[in-house]
């Protein structure tokens, strides 16, 4: 046995920097599968519920939420940005042996590649913003995702060929690895109609509001509204609520 002193994923709870890491190694409470709400303040809930696993089901065909976590056993502060940034994959659980399959979630456009900095000697860090997936309806299998996550002298860098076996040990024995596999559901969604319309927010601070006019809709119906792609922060969105709604003003 020996310890990792860097940035270290847990493949399960209560577990401390020893490795190989002990028992099953597919279900990290520091891959955060989060669903299509956003926590309201990701870094704070994510650091302070990290005795917790908070992961949620994911959503088919809807803008969902990854986050990443570590604890830093170093003397020293990491920051993990750039080239050296904290990496995350997704594959069928039918191509986890072959990495040439693994599909990376990435940031695009304007968005800026996550980074990961975790203050030194027990310090807890969250991405900087979170990874970004829409997954598609699966049918007899399941997703698995492979996280990544660099420290100064160790190599966590994914070997070409694994076998299920393979895969295991080597997840176990690297302390800056983490793998959880995923459940996505195929909830029903309700495709709104109306006028499109062009919003030009602009630098100045505003205030946009939202009517969802239900027609016909029995009582207790529950109801909740999200935005198709990833936009400011806060989130545009609604959380889960029966029908009728409180009114909610909802700011951008």
């Amino acid at each position: 046995m020996a310890t990792y002193n860097g940035i270290f994923m847990r493949s399960s709870l209560n577990q401390l920097n020893t490795i190989p890491r002990p028992g099953a190694q597919s279900n990290s409470p520091d891959i955060i599968p989060y669903g299509i709400f956003n926590p309201d303040d990701p870094q704070k809930y994510f650091k302070d519920t990290y005795e917790q696993d908070v992961g949620k089901l994911l959503e088919a065909n809807k803008t969902n939420y990854i986050y990443l976590r570590g604890k830093n056993y170093a003397a020293q502060d990491i920051d993990d940005s750039g080239d050296n940034r904290p990496r995350l994959y997704w594959t069928k659980a039918s191509l986890l042996s072959y990495p040439n399959k693994w599909n990376e979630l990435t940031q695009t456009g304007s968005r800026q590649p996550v980074s990961l900095k975790v203050p030194a000697n027990g310090g807890i860090g969250v991405i900087s913003e979170p990874l970004i997936w829409v997954p598609d309806n699966i049918d007899n299998d399941h997703y698995c995702m492979i996280a990544s996550v660099p420290s100064p002298g160790y190599d966590n860098s994914i070997p070409n060929t694994l076998q299920i076996s393979d895969l295991a040990g080597w997840v176990a024995k690297s302390g800056g690895v983490a793998w959880r596999n995923v459940t996505v559901i195929n909830s029903k969604t309700l495709t709104l109609t109306g006028e499109k319309l062009f919003y030009q927010q602009g630098t100045e601070a505003g205030t946009m509001e939202f009517t969802i006019k239900c027609v016909n809709v029995p009582i207790d119906t529950v109801v909740s509204f999200s935005a198709g792609k990833a936009g400011p922060v806060p989130q545009f969105s609604l959380r889960k609520q029966k029908f009728p709604l409180i009114p909610v003003l909802i700011r951008g």
